[in-house]
């Protein structure tokens, strides 16, 4: 039995000890005993007594394997846009293996520890970035945060990142913080702005062709590094992506540089465009590509197409085909000669109903020259209509009947300009003749041309266009006999008329002046056309016997009649110039009945008239 009372019994005791001290006070202990074998405890009967021995080894922070860094460079070039993500990762790793927080703070003030559950928390003055979940010891973590354009985010600030245990007993955080492993991803973050856009407008209405200025009043409040700068991007559609910073599937209209503030972008209205009004969606991002706040971030500013009247290009005016125009109706009109000619319009040949945009015309055709021209037989009607050398469309179809017909195949849709008419038109026979020479036509050296313009749906018509290329008028020699019978009276033989008082008359049923040329057969009571008269001194008068001239002259002063030579007689018929009355000359005839006739009766024949065209001084 133990001696109680010369060896008391020891107490626990607890302390925080290292494991070093414990071993040594286990040595002490096992030397004092064994020196005092043989005393007391020998002296009497073994006795023997233990002591807990208990030490609290201290917890050691997480160590940096990794320090931490922007897992995303967020700097003065390329900062992170309000609302979206800054992330920072480490790793740490612990001696206990035991899990660890990653936090990030804006000053180096020592945090305060959390636990297993709770986060650790920032220093004095701080505040708390982001803070990552509990992760594995050696393992990679990531805190995060939502960046914003208010408190307690700025345009740029700055980071500390700190490790602490994340357990419920002793947790502590490594006193050293990092900020970062180089200069891309090191602290301070930055943050940027959006920019605020407040107006969106255009100048319109433009026409085709035209430059069309979208404005924007916008700007930027950033100017770390230097003031931010804007662009203005336009689009078709509502349908600006984000993601590319670019227009989506209705396409781009127009983009501006990079300015400072109130970006402008120009667009140049294509080449056909339909008038209507088309939409027109701003949208202003600044040198990042963050999108701008603000009631006018997608705004229609409505682009206004304004109508313009079509044009008639002077080339492809062409008269009856580029073939001389020739006159084959007598005192009458002539019908099928054709002009054809292509109208533009930028505006489209077809328009937004899915109709013909270029809907009339107006049209003139006229010898050019010697007091006639595009001005005084204009295609809208100024000037006079004359059947001579002036036609007019404006004088309605009862007057001139020009039709025109729009080719059905000639416009393929709203990205075509062009429309072809195609037009016939007759002329009077009195239409002033341009070709021969100097000899026999008086405007031999003129021809004729056409002026055209065109009108659209919105009754806007374009500026008139004569034709490139003039067209030849061929000269109809056409003529009428007004006088059917040369009556002589009754004559005995051996006498004559005395003056060549019988007359006829010949009209100018073509467009030139006339002479003629006469011949004429023998009379005699049986003269059938096909059956001749006989040579008979009794029976038959010669042809000879008949005189004729311009005048009433006394018989023998005439021309005498030849059956065998055409024989001209300078009778002057002027160019007829009236479609309703020709101009006509007189010829005198004369006659004498031989004294050797002696057969009494009612003697016949027939004489010729061929017309030619007199010298052009006389028309």
């Amino acid at each position: 039995m133990y001696n109680n009372n010369e060896h008391p019994s020891y107490i626990h005791t607890a302390g925080k000890v290292t494991v070093v001290t414990t071993l040594l006070g286990t040595a002490v202990f096992a030397l004092v005993f064994l020196l005092n074998i043989g005393q007391k405890e020998f002296q009497t009967a073994e006795a023997q007594s233990q002591a807990t021995t208990s030490v609290l080894v201290l917890n050691t922070p997480p160590q940096w394997t990794l320090n931490a860094y922007e897992v995303t460079e967020s700097s003065t070039s390329t900062p992170t846009n309000s609302g979206d993500d800054v992330q920072w990762s480490a790793i740490a790793t612990d001696s206990n293996a035991e899990p660890y927080w990653l936090l990030v703070c804006s000053n180096n003030a020592t945090p305060t520890p959390g636990t297993s559950t709770s986060t650790p928390t920032c220093g004095t003055g701080a505040t708390q970035w982001a803070v990552s979940a509990t992760t594995t010891s050696g393992a990679l973590a990531v805190a995060a945060t939502t960046t914003t354009e208010v408190a307690p985010f700025a345009e740029k600030q700055d980071w500390y990142a700190w490790i602490c245990d994340a357990i419920d007993l002793n947790a502590r955080c490594n006193n050293t913080p990092t900020n970062g492993l180089s200069a891309t991803n090191s602290s301070p973050f930055h943050v940027n702005s959006r920019p605020v856009f407040t107006a969106f407008y255009d100048d319109s209405p433009a026409v085709p062709g035209s430059v069309v200025t979208f404005t924007s009043t916008s700007s930027d409040s950033d100017t770390v590094g230097g003031a931010d700068t804007l662009q203005l991007i336009v689009c078709n559609e509502a349908d600006y992506n984000s993601a590319t910073n670019a227009c989506g599937a209705g396409g781009t209209l127009a983009t501006s540089t990079f300015v400072v503030s109130d970006a402008t972008a120009t667009y140049t209205i294509v080449i056909p465009t339909q008038d209507q009004d088309y939409t027109a969606y701003g949208y202003v991002v600044d040198e990042h590509g963050h999108e701008a706040s603000g009631g006018s971030q997608g705004t229609d500013a409505t682009l206004t197409v304004d109508n313009i009247a079509p044009t008639v290009a002077a080339a492809s005016i062409v008269i009856n085909g580029g073939s001389d125009m020739v006159l084959t109706t007598e005192s009458g009109e002539t019908t099928g000669f054709t002009l054809d000619f292509v109208a533009t319009d930028n505006n489209s040949c077809e328009n937004a109903a899915t109709t013909d945009e270029i809907v009339d015309y107006t049209v003139s055709l006229y010898r050019n020259g010697s007091g006639v021209s595009s001005t005084t037989c204009d295609a809208e009607g100024s000037g006079a209509y004359d059947p001579n050398n002036c036609y007019q469309s404006e004088v309605g179809a009862a007057v001139w009947n020009l039709s025109c017909t729009a080719s059905s195949t000639s416009c393929t849709g709203p990205t075509d300009t062009t429309q072809l008419f195609e037009c016939t038109f007759p002329l009077w026979y009195v239409a002033d003749p341009t070709d021969g020479g100097a000899t026999n036509t008086v405007h031999f050296a003129l021809d004729w041309s056409a002026e055209v313009n065109a009108v659209d749906d919105d009754n806007a018509t374009g500026t008139d266009s004569e034709a490139s290329t003039g067209q030849e008028l061929n000269s109809l020699l056409a003529f009428a006999l007004n006088t059917l019978q040369i009556p002589y009276g009754e004559l005995e033989p051996g006498n004559d008329t005395g003056t060549l008082s019988a007359t006829t008359s010949i009209a100018a049923t073509g467009n030139v002046g006339l002479d003629e040329e006469l011949t004429g057969e023998s009379m005699c009571t049986t003269y059938s056309g096909v059956t001749p008269c006989p040579t008979s001194a009794t029976s038959t008068i010669p042809e000879t016997e008949q005189e004729f001239a311009t005048s009433e002259l006394a018989y023998g002063l005439g021309t005498a009649l030849s059956s065998s030579t055409q024989q001209e007689l300078e009778i002057n018929v002027s160019k007829t110039t009236s479609t309703s009355t020709p101009a006509t000359g007189l010829t005198y005839w004369g006659i004498a009945v031989p004294a050797t006739i002696s057969l009494a009766g009612l003697y016949t024949g027939e004489n010729t008239f061929y017309a030619v065209v007199s010298e052009p001084g006389d028309w």
